[in-house]
């Protein structure tokens, strides 16, 4: 499995999280195991979701999809 890892900015507060995700694709569908990280708590989730490989490759795809949740400060029920 491939494997992506960083650190995305949760909300507005600014709180870093820390994320690891193992994914596979499979067409155009990223499978995904992801845990993130906090100061206070970790969380792992497994989902997937579809991409274009033709406009993004599949490890930019997973980054910007983590970002997203992060972000949102939703990946403690990401999909």
């Amino acid at each position: 499995m491939a494997v992506v890892e960083g650190t995305h900015t949760q909300g507005g507060g600014g709180l870093p999280v820390d994320f690891h995700v193992e994914y596979e694709v499979v067409g155009n569908v990223v499978h995904y195991t992801a845990t993130f990280g906090t100061a206070s708590a970790n969380s792992t989730h497994e989902g997937q979701f579809d991409f274009d490989p033709s406009k993004v490759d599949a490890a930019a795809a997973v980054d910007a999809f983590m970002q997203n949740h992060i972000g949102k400060a939703d990946f403690d029920i990401a999909p």
